[in-house]
């Protein structure tokens, strides 16, 4: 059991690694990033082949002529060997030795033994030879030469500007090279000849095999690191615009059209924003003229309200009121009936009245502001629930009667969470109110939950989403497992509609006057 659970722990840090590595690669700006450093990786990859296939095309075609200039370069440091006709051919055999890695062993030539290396006298005769089959030192090199490398020597050897030199491939596939030593007079005195095979395709590779991958290693490191730079510098401009694209419309589905997705480029993206922008202009718009469409209609449900219940009373209290005047003077006691029926006409009108007040705003707020409703509340839940409410409010800015009921329903639909799902003993209620906003904040020291695993939110919340986002304000949720939770919405003080009704201040001498008002109304 316990090789199983350390096994199983092993993974779960092996899984939580990777996906920490590859975490940014996730990300636009990380995949813009990869790809550009890939393609760049590639491109230079495709580059440099292309670049290595031609140097080694452009030496197969010269491996003739790089033979032949080696030699010739060599050719005059063997002249001081032939003094008065009588080459030493022991010091000529070491000067060979010598420059053999010189003249063999370059460039495509490496590790590519030579088969002879073969110093001449005028007359073809061999002076010192070295190599895998070297010729012996007396013997006529003709002898080891085909015919037409007989006529090249032949032609070198009788050149009097000692200017001469040639190179032919044997049809075993080796490369023969003569070049005329010339002595300081300016006359030829004998020949340099070398055989060597010649490489193919694959040996040149081979050769030039170190350098290749020197040349990959060095020109893929450059390449990822210049290709990640620019990915990186061009992955973030793009993200970034796209993030201004995502906040706009962060905003908008919060019901704030007013934001704007600032992009004056010319591409696609600055045409998306734009006609973003102008989506986002249309739907102020139309919603502008919803708000003006339903004040209005509601301003004509009441004009009805009013005519077909109200105003009819109140015309026949004035009926009532003028029949008194003239049974006053003839029979009181007709007039005290009348009197009587006015008074009835009164209270049914006053009720009506009421009814009307009570759709526009909540009986909790009727009579009372926000934080005096709030107040209530509080006191009211704490008896109901055993739990302890504090309110706390900052500011004392007025706000639109629409938005005090929707923080009314707000803490309402709070608390009744708090009573069924935190068990908290103490709730913290603070409202915040500024010349711009407005914050309602409902934390408690309840059990909490973690919000990363509570995919699908109750109806509760989306119903206090939906009422602040209507407002033009949204709710967050913050809660960690066994420190509690903690509700704020938060709105602009004048909320989104428009000709909202501003509430009194939620002062003592405000609250005095709307009891004074009520009193004399009853």
């Amino acid at each position: 059991m316990l090789l199983m659970y350390c096994r199983s722990l092993l993974e779960s840090e092996k899984i939580m690694l990777i996906k920490r590595f590859t975490r940014p690669f996730r990300q636009l700006q990380g995949k813009l990033t990869l790809s550009y450093t890939l393609t760049s990786v590639v491109t230079f990859l495709l580059i440099e082949v292309t670049a290595i296939a031609i140097v080694l095309w452009f030496v197969s075609l010269n491996v003739s002529n790089i033979v032949l200039n080696n030699l010739k370069q060599e050719a005059p440091q063997a002249a001081p060997y032939f003094v008065h006709g009588s080459p030493d051919s022991e010091a000529l055999a070491s000067w060979l030795h010598i420059i053999n890695p010189s003249v063999a062993n370059q460039g495509p030539f490496n590790n590519h033994p030579t088969v002879f290396l073969t110093a001449v006298d005028p007359h073809g005769q061999v002076i010192a030879s070295i190599g895998t089959h070297a010729v012996h030192p007396g013997i006529l090199i003709q002898s080891q030469l085909s015919t037409r490398n007989r006529n090249n020597l032949r032609a070198v050897l009788t050149d009097r500007k000692g200017t001469m030199s040639t190179i032919t491939q044997e049809a075993d596939g080796t490369l023969l090279a003569i070049t005329p030593i010339v002595g300081q007079e300016g006359n030829v005195q004998g020949a340099l000849i070398m055989k060597i095979v010649r490489p193919d395709i694959f040996q040149l590779v081979s050769a030039f095999l170190q350098l290749i991958v020197v040349t990959v290693v060095i020109v893929t490191t450059i390449a990822a690191i210049a290709g990640m730079v620019f990915g990186y510098l061009t992955a973030r401009g793009l993200t970034r615009r796209l993030k201004g694209l995502t906040t706009a419309a962060d905003r908008w589905g919060r019901g704030d059209f007013s934001a704007l997705a600032h992009d004056a480029s010319e591409d696609e993206l600055g045409y998306v924003a734009r006609q973003f922008n102008r989506m986002a202009e249309q739907l102020q718009n139309l919603l502008q003229a919803r708000q003006k469409l339903a004040t209005l209609e509601e301003r004509n449900r009441l004009a009805r309200d009013l005519h077909d219940s109200v105003k009819q009373q109140i015309f026949a209290v004035a009926m009532q009121i003028g029949a008194t005047k003239v049974l006053l003077k003839r029979d009181v006691n007709a007039a005290e009936v009348r009197l009587n029926e006015a008074q009835k006409l009164v209270n049914q009108a006053q009720q009506e009245l009421t009814s009307l007040i009570r759709e526009l705003r909540p009986v909790a707020l009727e009579g009372k502001g926000l934080v005096a409703a709030l107040r209530e509340l509080a006191t009211q839940w704490t008896q109901q629930t055993d739990i302890v409410a504090n309110l706390r409010a900052e500011g004392k800015q007025t706000l639109p009667l629409t938005l005090e009921e929707g923080l009314f329903r707000v803490a309402q639909e709070a608390l009744a969470n708090v009573a069924r799902h935190s068990k908290a003993t103490l709730v913290q209620i603070i409202l915040t109110t500024t010349g711009e906003t407005v914050t309602l904040s409902v934390a408690d020291n309840g059990q909490g939950f973690d919000t990363a695993r509570s995919e699908h939110p109750g109806i509760g919340l989306l119903s206090m989403q939906e009422r602040m986002r209507a407002l033009g304000g949204d709710v967050e949720v913050e809660s960690t497992p066994g420190k509690g939770t903690r509700i704020t919405a938060h709105c602009k003080r004048l909320g989104v509609a428009t000709g909202d009704i501003i509430a009194a201040p939620d002062d003592e001498n405000a609250q005095g006057r709307r009891q004074a008002k009520v009193a004399d109304g009853a």
